[in-house]
């Protein structure tokens, strides 16, 4: 006579609640140990900052967070597919000057010089900024699995590479915030090493005329490479809006006669710099408040005079 299963239903929900006990213990030694970050980094899911109770809940403005996190649906996509890994997909170095290096161009600093005169003068109008919700993530390139991020590390770099799947995988960034060279290698760990910035940040566009466009418009220019640099990432980090808009002098202590405008630590670089931020607030009709004007019009004269360089 064969034994049962010694009331099978209630063995089966005790054991499904001892997996769960055991998920939830390895969920806390996880987050305790700082394994969840690496878990989070690696795979793109989560808020690798997050607490126990908030490891599955979706965060907004964490675009920035981690430069290669991937969608549910991409991270599916690595369980029995092959992506083809990080070999080099033939791109080669042109060995072109970076767009990123100093023009010590005077006549283009006289153009946006010019420009900036024009440009509107408006309070700025922070309220309801949210980086996701109002201007998207990076838009796909069209080649693979790259976006609008491999766009403009591919334009940035040099002595690039690139996977099957059209993501840049390692290159070299001669840097216009610090002035410095920055061996990128796309990783976890390393990715953050070079950041793509807005120049004129999301906030400070939001601020200052995107809030009142569409949709649409406000997504193409998260991903305009006119507006994008590629950065060291510290620097970046530490920009953050780029502006006070509040007029409050935030960046006095960088000493260069425009407190409310953040500039790059590279000197040689902030001239092209202030009139990047004029080219792209002419080129959308974006305003300044009236200190930024100010401060601006009068950083890019002392260019334009050679008292900058």
């Amino acid at each position: 006579m064969r034994r049962g299963d010694g009331g099978g239903p209630f063995r089966r929900l005790l054991s499904m609640i001892a997996t769960m006990v055991m998920v939830g213990v390895l969920v806390v030694v996880l987050v305790s140990s700082g394994g969840w970050r690496t878990v989070s980094e690696t795979f793109g899911i989560g808020n690798p900052d997050a607490s126990t109770a908030a490891l599955t809940e979706p965060r907004k403005g964490d675009a920035g967070r981690n430069p290669d996190a991937k969608s549910l649906s991409g991270l599916l996509s690595l369980f029995g597919v092959h992506t083809g890994g990080e070999a080099d997909a033939g791109a080669k170095d042109t060995g072109k000057t970076p767009d990123t290096a100093p023009t010590g161009d005077a006549a283009a600093w006289r153009t946006q010089l010019d420009a900036a005169g024009r440009i509107g003068t408006a309070n700025a109008r922070p309220g309801g900024y949210d980086r996701e919700t109002r201007f998207g993530g990076w838009a796909p390139s069209g080649c693979g699995k790259a976006t609008t991020r491999d766009t403009i590390l591919a334009r940035d770099l040099t002595g690039v590479k690139k996977d099957s799947s059209c993501r840049v995988v390692s290159g070299t960034l001669h840097d216009p915030y610090t002035g410095g060279t920055i061996g990128f290698r796309r990783g976890v760990k390393t990715s953050a090493d070079v950041q793509i910035d807005h120049v004129v940040s999301l906030y400070d566009a939001w601020a200052s005329g995107a809030r009142d466009w569409d949709q649409a418009k406000r997504v193409e220019y998260a991903n305009d490479p006119d507006v994008l640099l590629a950065s060291d990432g510290p620097a970046n980090m530490a920009k953050g809006s780029g502006i006070d808009v509040n007029g409050r002098s935030e960046y006095l202590t960088q000493h260069t006669g425009a407190p409310d405008i953040w500039m790059p630590d590279n000197k040689a670089y902030r001239c092209d710099y202030m009139a990047k931020r004029v080219s792209i607030k002419a080129k959308y009709g974006l305003t300044m408040t009236a200190r930024e004007k100010q401060q601006t019009i009068t950083y890019l004269a002392q260019c334009v005079a050679g008292k900058n360089q």
